[in-house]
């Protein structure tokens, strides 16, 4: 029999998970070092990364590494493993917040920043339509469009406006030394 339960994040991500009743199996716990598989679909269902084609396959880290990286889907991805038993899959699913025209910006070629990104970029081609460039801010963001005047940048997250399902199966785990 399968058991599912459901846990609302309030960063937007939300898991349903399942597990099978009865018996003790092992569960993922604070200190252990879990390796995972995940496979990520948009709002379709069309698969977006599969981390079995990934060099880093399975995806490893230790459960409450979460509460320290301060990165939103990493803490849901440590929370839903966390007290999930080995073998089970977790189903994770994460909105990117609403698109801000405010961070979509029309900026004229010989700005500096332009002009700073065009060197920076030159032996990748340049500037051209869906480069993720760093800013000078730290930040980043999408070219969308390049034309003889200006470069359409979006400095919105890259799921603003979209959805995400992961699907998060536990396939090892290391005990922690406790």
């Amino acid at each position: 029999m399968i058991r599912h339960q459901r846990q609302n994040y309030d960063w937007g991500i939300n898991a349903e998970g399942s597990s099978l009743e009865g018996g003790a199996a092992q569960v993922a716990m604070n200190g252990d070092t879990v390796f995972i598989h995940y496979i990520c679909r948009d709002e379709d269902g069309n698969m977006v990364d599969d981390s079995a084609e990934s060099e880093d396959h399975p995806v490893s880290f230790e459960v409450g590494a979460g509460e320290i990286t301060g990165n939103p889907l990493f803490q849901a991805f440590d929370e839903a493993i966390r007290g999930l038993p080995l073998g089970s899959t977790t189903v994770l699913e994460a909105r990117g917040g609403d698109w801000n025209r405010e961070l979509f910006f029309e900026v004229p070629r010989d700005h500096a920043e332009i002009q700073r990104l065009e060197g920076r970029y030159k032996n990748q081609g340049g500037l051209q339509d869906g480069l993720i460039v760093e800013l000078s801010n730290g930040g980043s963001a999408m070219v969308v469009a390049v034309t003889d005047d200006v470069v359409k940048i979006d400095a919105n997250n890259m799921l603003a406006g979209k959805r995400r399902i992961f699907e998060v199966t536990l396939l090892n785990i290391e005990p922690a030394q406790r």
